[in-house]
């Protein structure tokens, strides 16, 4: 990740199918963009984004080149466990997730990332990762993350929508999924 250069990158639609449909699939509004946030030539996007080809993981975290961790999982889940687990793996850390919201992000600008990579993230996560000088890039840029009925914004991105600082993020985190735990029983 170069956080030098911050200027929006096109990149082809790899999934092989139209904008609307690559968004229905993921969830999300079909108004995002196609676009990667910061340095996309010295991100080797081609790499990072071939991590998620065949699903088999939802969350890579590289060093120097090298693959350290992979999780597979919904949600925040994936960010929090290793948050939780074994932090040290996020610090300095490429983070490779398929979807980044706000919340996600703040457990990156926590855990001391170097940068992050996703193949959707809202507006709101490039904006909190670029203030708080993580790198960033993207294949889809959208506006809005939906929740999974896509009937609105996700809980977790609705929940921390409005806070400024990321340590401020976690407890409110932590709630929202002990709430969303909670009406599954």
């Amino acid at each position: 990740f170069d956080r030098r250069y911050r200027q929006p990158a096109v990149l082809p639609d790899r999934r092989g199918c139209d904008g609307d449909r690559a968004a229905a699939v993921a969830g999300h509004d079909p108004e995002r963009k196609t676009t990667a946030e910061g340095d996309a030539a010295g991100m080797k996007l081609e790499n990072l984004s071939a991590l998620f080809e065949n699903g088999a993981y939802t969350l890579v975290l590289q060093k120097d080149g090298e693959t350290i961790y992979k999780d597979f999982g919904r949600g925040v889940g994936p960010a929090l466990r290793v948050y939780d687990t074994q932090p040290e793996l996020l610090r300095d850390a490429e983070v490779c997730d398929t979807i980044v919201g706000k919340a996600a992000a703040a457990i990156y600008i926590l855990a001391g990332a170097s940068g992050v990579y996703a193949e959707t993230m809202s507006a709101a996560a490039v904006d909190f990762l670029t203030a708080n000088g993580v790198a960033c890039a993207c294949h889809t840029k959208t506006e809005k993350l939906l929740n999974r009925q896509g009937t609105g914004l996700c809980p977790f991105e609705q929940a921390v929508l409005e806070l400024q600082k990321p340590e401020d993020c976690l407890p409110v985190i932590r709630q929202t999924l002990a709430r969303l735990m909670a009406g599954k029983k």
